[in-house]
């Protein structure tokens, strides 16, 4: 059984910054970096959807001000692009919509939502699940045998 720290150099899920704050794409930049990660920042929907065309995995995060840009089919947009991708949501309190914006995004089947300020162990936590291979498939039901 291995023990310690997940080793962030041969990740298995790239790590996509579609954030419209500059705030939080600094900490999300400058944080991950400390740790020995390279996220990837793209600057619109499409060159996010271009890279990750092609890939087996990703962890993208997006902030509020970029879905109330583009939209809520941003998500599935995203999904389309790399089936196996997880989103997290990020949003202020102090975004005008934040509410509506992250009920939405939960009912559309997100990964998860931060809210800022954001703990270091919060990013840290998306992240290293995120390293982990998910399943190829959906798990199949038991069969129930007649007695």
């Amino acid at each position: 059984m291995m023990r310690g720290r997940m080793s962030p150099s041969l990740p298995s899920a790239a790590l996509l910054l579609l954030v419209a704050d500059h705030q939080f794409r600094d900490f999300l930049v400058n944080f991950l970096e400390s740790q020995e990660y390279a996220p990837r920042v793209v600057g619109n929907p499409n060159d996010a959807l271009q890279t990750l065309k092609g890939l087996d995995q990703a962890l993208v995060f997006v902030d509020c001000q970029t879905v109330s840009a583009y939209g809520p089919s941003l998500y599935a947009k995203i999904k389309v692009a790399c089936p196996a991708s997880r989103i997290v949501l990020l949003c202020a309190k102090s975004h005008h919509d934040h509410r509506d914006i992250v009920k939405e995004a939960m009912d559309l089947g997100i990964y998860a939502c931060l809210l800022a300020p954001f703990a270091e162990w919060e990013v840290l936590a998306m992240v290293r699940h995120s390293q982990v291979a998910k399943p190829a498939g959906r798990r199949q039901p038991r069969s129930k045998e007649k007695q």
